[in-house]
C-alpha cells in the first residue's frame, strides 16, 4: 500500500499504468477533495466498471449510463471542496450514482416520478456475467437462472444485484435504495425464498 504522499509524487502521464487498488479510497477521497485530480480519476478508475455494470441493469441506454457516470465525477470535482468526509467511499458512489442515473431517466423521458418511489423508473436488467465467473454454471442452468431473477420484480432484481453481485451490507443497501434496513433484509429474505421456489420449479 502507498503512502498519502505517493499520490502527489504519481505523475498524470503515468495514470494509465497506475493500479487505483494501490490506493485506499478514504486515501484518495481526502486527497481529491484537496483538488488533486489523479486521486479523483484513481477513484474513475476503481469503480467506473461497477458503477457500468449497476448502470446496465438499470437501462439499456449504454449512451445513457455512461453520461450518468460521467455526470457524477463532474459534479464531484465541481464540489470538491464542499464534499464532507465520508465513511464509505463506495456506497457514497453507488448511492449518487442511482440518483443521477434515475434523474437522467426521469428526464429523458420527460415524466414526473416522485424521488419517494425511485423504483418506478428502476429497470433492473439481469446479467449473468458475474454468475458465469464466479459459479462457472452450465449453460442450462444460467438460462433457468436468467429466467427466474427475470420473472422477479424490479425492486426485488435491484437489491440481489447489489447484495450478490456487489457484496453491499444491509446498511448500504439501504441507504442506496432509501428503505429501512429491516425492509431490506426482508426483501432480501423473501426474494431468496422466492427464487429458491422458482428454481425448483425449473428442476434446478
Amino acid at each position: 500500500m502507498l503512502a498519502t504522499s505517493d499520490i502527489e509524487s504519481v505523475r498524470p502521464e503515468a495514470f494509465s499504468h497506475a493500479r487505483a487498488d494501490s490506493f485506499n479510497d478514504e486515501m484518495l477521497w481526502n486527497n481529491f477533495k484537496k483538488g488533486n485530480e489523479l486521486a479523483l480519476s484513481l477513484l474513475y478508475k476503481k469503480y467506473v466498471q461497477s458503477l457500468y455494470n449497476y448502470g446496465r441493469h438499470t437501462s439499456k441506454d449504454h449512451d445513457l449510463v455512461l453520461d450518468s457516470i460521467q455526470d457524477l465525477f463532474s459534479r464531484l470535482w465541481i464540489k470538491r471542496e464542499t464534499l464532507a468526509s465520508v465513511n464509505s467511499v463506495k456506497l457514497y458512489l453507488f448511492k449518487s450514482f442511482r440518483r443521477t442515473l434515475l434523474r437522467h431517466i426521469i428526464t429523458r423521458r420527460k415524466l414526473f416520478v416522485p424521488l419517494a418511489d425511485p423504483s418506478a423508473v428502476f429497470e433492473f436488467i439481469p446479467s449473468f456475467e458475474y454468475a458465469m465467473i464466479e459459479g462457472e454454471l452450465k449453460a442450462e442452468q444460467l438460462k433457468k437462472l436468467k429466467a427466474c431473477i427475470q420473472s422477479l420484480t424490479k425492486t426485488q432484481r435491484e437489491v440481489i444485484f447489489l447484495k450478490f453481485f456487489n457484496e453491499l451490507t444491509y446498511i448500504e443497501i439501504s441507504e442506496i435504495m432509501e428503505m429501512r434496513v429491516e425492509s431490506v433484509y426482508n426483501l432480501v429474505s423473501k426474494t431468496i425464498e422466492l427464487l429458491r421456489k422458482k428454481l425448483q420449479a425449473h428442476d434446478w
